[in-house]
């Protein structure tokens, strides 16, 4: 984290662009540590050297390129690879086929809680590209996502950057609580359905 925060505070606004952009499109760096040390460095206590709203700007077109790259990826050269028989990275053909099943079902909602997974978040845009979802589905998800991302994590900075090391060990467990949350309320809402759509009795045939 001091690292970030001085590449940030010596390079400005580009190099937060730059990494965000790099981790959405599947790379793996450090685009969240380096959101919340530029929402440090709009804060007194980091030198008021960047201004919140610019960050939250940047952070969020960085983002939604990032992943719509990543989304590119995954559908022009991950796709044929895998096509092919051959891997892609983390994928394999038979990977390939339950996550075209998954991303048919859930792939909005996914797109929409990688964002602020660690690890999730640099697969998302190849997985769902390669997976075949539609990009009219795959936008308004991502957007959302990276709105609440760059809004959130650059107010956490802000507000306790100082705190860095107590923050960074805190999100990633508030993380997989939200997850596990929302896979929790998707499940009940699912049994529920289930049995609503059982206690119905059938029609019956005209006589």
């Amino acid at each position: 984290m001091p690292d970030i925060v001085a590449l940030v505070r010596g390079h400005g606004y580009w190099v937060l662009g730059l990494v965000v952009l790099l981790e959405n499109a599947g790379i793996p760096v450090p685009g969240e540590t380096a959101l919340l040390a530029a929402g440090y460095l709009t804060s007194p206590d980091g030198g008021s050297h960047l201004h919140i709203w610019v960050v939250v700007a940047v952070a969020f077109v960085a983002a939604i390129a990032g992943d719509n790259l990543g989304f590119w990826l995954g559908r022009r050269v991950a796709r044929r690879r895998l096509d092919a028989g051959r891997r892609f990275l983390f994928l394999t053909p038979e990977r390939m086929k339950i996550a075209e099943r998954y991303f048919a079902k859930y792939g909005t909602l996914t797109v929409f809680i990688a964002r602020f997974i660690t690890g999730l978040r640099v697969i998302a845009g190849p997985a769902a590209g390669a997976s075949g979802m539609r990009w009219g589905r795959f936008l308004p998800a991502n957007a959302a996502g990276a709105l609440v991302w760059a809004v959130a994590m650059a107010l956490v900075g802000h507000f306790a950057g100082h705190a860095w090391e107590a923050m960074q060990n805190r999100l990633g467990h508030a993380a997989w609580v939200v997850l596990a949350v929302v896979a929790v309320g998707f499940v009940a809402w699912r049994v529920s359905v289930y049995f609503r759509k059982g206690s119905v009795p059938e029609p019956t045939p005209p006589a």
